[in-house]
């Protein structure tokens, strides 16, 4: 299922059926640490954005700034399902596990390339509102997925942001002064290299 073309009413139920799971033992293959920080932060997103559906169909004079803020709560929510499909990929979690949730299961491959660790993470924030990390891979092209890894502030707990297979990635979800801390691993079909140094990057404004 493509969460992502949802309607509003539909992605809002779609989030809070993952919340409810996250809460349970049935996505056990997330780390704990993880699956917490995920379930605090999608909150009460999912019945916010069903509010503001409801609301961007009602109103007239106010349409513009109703759409507006469904919209983001959209965006926030995509981004979140996002983080919980990469966590259960980051955990080798079974298929029914994604089958819960609604998300596609893709089988893991096949091989025996040993991933190597990332180095020279680096990071910069742009004042359109998006911070760009670059990274030597130190692997052979193809062979690995990097995860990239996010934490807001220096106290609460990484979770697994994107996926990539590049040796760069854009975060378009930045707020002006933000602090946002990066680090990144490679993962190939039958290995997990460490982690590389960690970047912090404060969100321009």
């Amino acid at each position: 299922m493509n969460y992502r073309r949802l309607s509003d009413n539909d992605l809002a139920d779609f989030a809070a059926n993952v919340l409810d799971l996250l809460g349970g033992t049935k996505l056990d293959a997330i780390d704990p640490a993880v699956r917490t920080s995920l379930e605090t932060a999608i909150g009460t997103l999912p019945a916010d954005l069903d509010v503001q559906a409801q609301a961007a169909m009602a109103t007239e004079g106010e349409r513009k700034a109703v759409v507006s803020i469904k919209n983001t709560m959209r965006q926030q929510i995509i981004e979140l399902m996002s983080q919980v499909r990469n966590s259960l990929i980051a955990g080798v979690a079974p298929k029914e596990q994604f089958d819960f949730c609604g998300f596609d299961y893709r089988e893991p491959a096949i091989g025996t390339y040993q991933a190597q660790d990332p180095t020279e993470l680096s990071g910069f924030g742009y004042s359109n509102g998006v911070n760009v990390i670059k990274f030597r891979g130190n692997n052979r092209n193809g062979s690995v997925m990097y995860e990239i890894w996010r934490r807001h502030g220096d106290t609460v707990d990484w979770a697994i942001y994107a996926n990539t297979r590049r040796q760069s990635y854009t975060d378009t979800n930045v707020s002006p002064g933000m602090y946002c801390e990066y680090r990144v691993r490679a993962v190939a079909s039958n290995s997990v290299s460490n982690f590389s140094n960690s970047a912090v990057v404060y969100g321009a404004s």
